[in-house]
């Protein structure tokens, strides 16, 4: 049974440079495997060259700026990963676009990849006796498996502290944070993107910076957004879902379902839709049915999680509920949790179940959740919520 080995679970302390040297180092083998199956991929879909196309990557945006004023420190972290991997700082910075990086290449190669598959995530609030609970399959490309880890990251001036799911030399995937607050994601490649905008990488650590819910929440929908993208943002007394597009942030909230929500890779609320990729001259309706074809995968997933959800409306769930949930092959075509070698080649790269208790916990795995081994991490509580 697959399950994170202690060599993939890290302690960062120290200045954000400090850290990221820490990461690169311990993980240097890991990261430069990862990143030349990064490359072999970006040449295959693009049909040009890596190195080539990662520079046309990084010279055709601009999102230093937005990094340097929202995130401060962080592109001190991604500098300190390259130091220590001894990898170039342009091609650690460009593994930080993950999502920038789909957009762009359907921009650049003009036609859609099939990048809309990815990711099914939920939120459930408690009633006081249980916890809230969030929880994710967060779906990424075969290549990355076996690259998996889990970063604790330590503020050496107070005793705020970060766990992040990601993989080697990546800052982020989803986490949660001592407040307790965590933030889970979902690609909406639909909706209008920012080549200046803060990359999503950035707006995950971002928001786990923050020390209360409120401010996590402002910061969400305070900062310029480079990708499409949903976030569902928990808390012990809080779950909110917000569904983040270059133009405008949008609360989703579901009818029918007071203590759940649920979200996959279409926009539910949004409408700033990223029209360079849809026909042009099409009218609502015909706009509309273009990205119903496209969704079929993602929409079939919502559909299913709505139902599980709405069947234990009135129950608590627990965190082995929420791998049951993940866990489900209810549909053989387009499933919940995905396993490599099937379809485009895209699999559950790891489950990420964080419940916001005293003390708080992730519970995470590598892999699919129907499969592999779930460890707990739990996280002391650094002040209460509001």
């Amino acid at each position: 049974m697959q399950q994170f080995p202690p060599s993939h679970i890290l302690t960062l302390t120290g200045s954000p440079r400090q850290r990221g040297r820490m990461h690169g180092e311990i993980l240097r083998r890991d990261i430069r495997e990862l990143l030349r199956l990064w490359k072999e991929y970006l040449a295959a879909v693009n049909a040009i060259a890596a190195e080539k196309y990662i520079r046309e990557l990084v010279n055709h945006t601009n999102f230093n700026a937005a990094i340097e004023k929202w995130t401060p420190g962080l592109l001190e972290e991604v500098r300190g990963i390259a130091e220590g991997a001894g990898e170039n700082f342009i091609d650690i910075f460009a593994f930080q676009l993950q999502d920038e990086e789909w957009w762009y290449g359907q921009v650049r190669n003009q036609k859609h990849k099939n990048e809309a598959d990815t990711c099914s995530a939920l939120g459930w609030r408690g009633d006081g006796k249980h916890p809230n609970l969030v929880a994710q399959n967060m779906d990424m490309p075969d290549y990355m498996q076996g690259y998996q880890v889990v970063l604790r990251i330590q503020d050496d001036h107070s005793n705020h502290e970060i766990l992040v799911f990601s993989v080697a030399g990546l800052i982020a995937l989803n986490g949660i944070n001592s407040s307790p607050l965590g933030i889970v994601c979902n690609n909406l490649s639909q909706l209008s993107h920012s080549r200046e905008g803060l990359p999503v990488a950035y707006v995950l650590r971002g928001a786990l910076e923050q020390n209360s819910f409120a401010e996590a929440r402002s910061f969400l929908t305070s900062v310029p957004h480079a990708s499409g993208q949903n976030y569902i943002l928990g808390s012990p007394m809080q779950i909110i879902d917000l569904e983040c597009s270059a133009s405008q942030v949008v609360e989703f909230s579901p009818e029918g379902r007071s203590r759940s929500v649920c979200h996959t890779n279409h926009p539910l609320v949004n409408r700033d839709y990223n029209k360079s990729l849809l026909s042009p001259g099409t009218s609502a309706e015909g706009l509309q049915a273009q990205l119903d074809a496209r969704t079929v995968n993602s929409r079939t997933r919502y559909q299913l999680l709505s139902i599980h959800l709405s069947a234990v409306e009135w129950l608590n769930i627990e965190p082995e509920t929420a791998r049951r949930l993940l866990s489900s092959h209810g549909s053989q075509e387009h499933p919940i949790c995905r396993h490599p070698g099937i379809g485009e080649n895209w699999s559950t790269l790891g489950t990420s179940i964080m419940q916001f208790g005293h003390p708080a916990y992730l519970y995470a795995c590598p892999g699919s959740p129907c499969t592999s081994k779930f460890t707990e991490f739990p996280l002391p509580s650094s002040q209460s919520q509001m």
